[in-house]
């Protein structure tokens, strides 16, 4: 299971790399083309603000994967570890049940609206709108590993997520 956290998460992590290195460039030569020659690529703004959604969307389930994502602990260190485990446990499955809702939904979203067009880029809306639930969807399969691999004892549950390695 572990391998499979492992390969998922460099896939995403290269997918992600290659669309904020293409939104860079996209604004990067925006902003040269329109501050220098007052000229502008039709669509590129566009493309960016795509490029965006599936940056953020594989970036949060990569950062649950790597469980560096914002926590409040003031509450649960103060609790016995058995009570830390526990909350730790509800936790996962609460976000694993979010993230499944919102995968379900954005689909139901996406076969709703996905055949329209997005105007400037003459694409059709669900090329953007699939980042939602290809993002929810890593992010529930990395919140079943983790739950996975904590009750197997090969993580370690009842620990604060941002602790330094």
């Amino acid at each position: 299971m572990k391998r499979l956290e492992t390969v998922l998460v460099h896939a995403l992590q290269f997918v992600f790399s290659i669309c904020f290195l293409i939104m860079l460039a996209l604004i990067v030569t925006q902003v040269a083309l329109r501050y220098g020659f007052r000229e502008s690529i039709g669509g590129a703004n566009e493309l960016a603000a795509i490029l965006f959604a599936y940056t953020s969307a594989f970036g949060i389930a990569v950062g649950i994967a790597h469980r560096d994502h914002m926590t409040i602990s003031w509450f649960t260190e103060r609790l016995p570890l058995r009570w830390r485990r526990i909350t730790d446990i509800v936790g996962l499955a609460l976000l694993l049940g979010l993230n499944l809702v919102i995968f379900y939904y954005s689909l139901k979203w996406i076969g709703a609206t996905g055949s329209r067009m997005i105007s400037v880029l003459q694409v059709p809306r669900w090329t953007s709108q699939i980042a939602i639930p290809i993002g929810t969807g890593a992010s529930a399969i990395f919140c079943f590993i983790k739950l996975y691999l904590g009750f197997k004892g090969e993580e370690e549950l009842g620990v604060p997520w941002m602790q330094g390695d």
